[in-house]
């Protein structure tokens, strides 16, 4: 199974359109991040998190997104396979009928965050977030998100 890869160093916000608690930032670095979940300091305080998951990126109009967001198990949920920047993932919702469906290890504005931890392609403590907006590629810089 496919062991996790360098995550593309960058900064950015996701865009909270559930209610006027803010915006999320998000600092990734090639082999961990912070995700600081403004909404969730009261609501899941375990949505502040600064650790080493891996991320990826979901178009949130694909099959990929919402065959995941209707499968509330994370043991259903695997890494098929990585190729360059894609990372191909399969569902088990239906033992009969896998999905695989691709997404992106790079971030792209308009993508929503899919972070996770990935133990040899088996996820755990799965979490989609919102849009990514106002992308900055690179190292981030100290103290800008």
């Amino acid at each position: 199974m496919p062991r996790t890869w360098d995550n593309y160093e960058c900064e950015f916000f996701t865009g909270n359109t559930e209610n006027g608690m803010g915006d999320s930032k998000y600092l990734i670095l090639s082999d961990k991040m912070t995700r600081t979940a403004l909404v969730n300091f009261k609501r899941a305080p375990n949505q502040v998190l600064s650790e080493n998951p891996a991320i990826a990126y979901l178009d949130p109009s694909g099959l990929l997104y919402k065959v995941i967001m209707a499968t509330p198990d994370d043991r259903k949920i695997t890494i098929a396979d990585v190729g360059g920047d894609r990372i191909f993932v399969r569902v088990n919702r239906d033992p009969l009928e896998p999905v695989v469906a691709e997404c992106s290890r790079k971030p792209a504005n308009g993508l929503c965050t899919f972070d996770f931890h990935n133990h040899d392609g088996i996820l755990s403590h799965i979490h989609v977030g919102h849009v990514v907006k106002l992308l900055s590629l690179g190292r981030p810089r100290r103290n800008s998100v």
